[in-house]
């Protein structure tokens, strides 16, 4: 019995954002044999009965309505991007990859974790970045913006940080003291959905202007 209500059992899937698209993509119930009835089912069934098995339904946690209700920034913060080719470029990706990130209530964020390495087999190329208070070259340099930009975002909204690193010296983009740094896997920003509805990060950069919204439900 065990082995069969393994087979019959499905995890319920929670609504998500199509990362892609940014469209909500809805939720799905799950399933859990039911196992006492079943037992009694196949007990009172004739020998080579075919039998319909007692499913129990597992409802997900949310429901794509909630979703739905996100409609206002309820942070936002914009800076100027400067600089070569490549480094818009970084700051692009970068920007693409924070980009239609759902958090419930509750929920950690590490730009890290969502952004992923910073290397040429990602598409990221060498730019300028700020090292030990001089100046270096590397692979995702101008992340640091997209870094600084969301970190202003998040603080607009209200979020928990949890994580956050100053630059060496003061960068251009910011204001001195609103910067934050991050270099993979070891300086990360991070921050905690601290709010009673979910959240939805949106980024972009157009042109050279880069923004990040914090998208939550209106009061």
């Amino acid at each position: 019995m065990m082995e069969l209500a393994m087979q019959y059992h499905s995890y319920p899937l929670e609504p998500r954002i199509d990362k892609a698209t940014g469209k909500i993509i809805a939720e799905q119930s799950g399933n859990l044999l039911d196992v006492v009835n079943c037992q009694q089912l196949i007990m009172k069934a004739p020998p080579g009965a075919q039998l319909e098995l007692p499913l129990l339904p597992i409802s997900p946690k949310h429901s794509s309505l909630e979703l739905a209700a996100i409609s206002q920034a309820v942070g936002h913060y914009e800076t100027w991007v400067s600089g070569s080719v490549h480094r818009h470029n970084n700051i692009a990706l970068a920007a693409r990859g924070i980009s239609n990130v759902l958090l419930w209530p509750g929920e950690h964020f590490s730009f890290n974790e969502v952004v992923g390495p910073r290397s040429p087999e990602r598409g990221y190329m060498p730019a300028p970045i700020l090292l030990n208070g001089g100046r270096g070259m590397d692979f995702g340099g101008g992340v640091c913006q997209v870094a600084s930009t969301l970190y202003n975002a998040a603080l607009d909204a209200g979020l928990k940080i949890e994580e956050r690193h100053a630059h060496s010296k003061a960068v251009r983009y910011v204001p001195e003291g609103r910067d934050a740094t991050v270099s993979y896997p070891d300086l990360d920003l991070c921050f905690i959905n601290n709010k009673d509805g979910p959240v939805i990060i949106k980024a972009g950069l157009g042109g050279s202007h880069l923004w990040v919204k914090i998208m939550g439900r209106s009061k």
